[in-house]
């Protein structure tokens, strides 16, 4: 057993978390918690190098047995900026985001609210103030924008996002 020790703040309020650790044999290390006290883990850390900094998670967010959220650090720097998720449970992604300025909120989503695989929606926090302020829909799943809505305040301009009329978001 090696000296292996970080801290993890799973829930993101500002105070660190109970977590066990579990060190692989390819030297990558696992950090599990229990985030409701049922006595089952609702998050999975993965740090690869061990460095003490968690490179990508795994999260159970409604407790019933299914990691349907899993983000990931794209810059090495501990700070999850990458989210997938599968909010119905049927075993395919239909949020994507990221928080290019790490600061807990994504600015950019796109998201398949009526489960088919296809991408309708799109939202951005294009001030990045932390609160959403442009949304985009493509109500025939075409692959472009057909409506786009902007808080008033918001003095940028948006240009519509097009997507291919298949999610690249199912793509391994």
């Amino acid at each position: 057993m090696s000296d292996y020790s970080t801290s993890i703040d799973v829930d993101g309020d500002g105070t660190w978390d109970e977590h066990t650790v579990h060190e692989q044999a390819d030297g990558s290390v696992e950090l599990h918690a229990d985030m409701n006290g049922d006595g089952r883990v609702d998050f999975i850390g993965h740090d690869y190098d061990a460095d003490g900094l968690v490179d990508a998670s795994e999260y159970d967010r409604n407790h019933d047995g299914v990691f349907e959220t899993q983000m990931r650090d794209t810059d090495g720097d501990g700070w999850q900026d990458e989210e997938i998720a599968d909010r119905n449970g049927d075993g395919a992604v239909d949020l994507a985001g990221t928080d290019y300025n790490e600061d807990g909120t994504l600015e950019n989503v796109v998201l398949d609210n009526d489960f088919n695989g296809l991408i309708d929606t799109f939202v951005q926090d294009t001030d990045l103030d932390g609160r959403q302020d442009t949304i985009g829909f493509d109500f025939n799943e075409d692959g472009n924008t057909d409506a786009v809505v902007q808080h008033p305040n918001v003095t940028e301009y948006v240009d519509p996002v097009q997507y291919p009329n298949v999610n690249p978001l199912l793509s391994n």
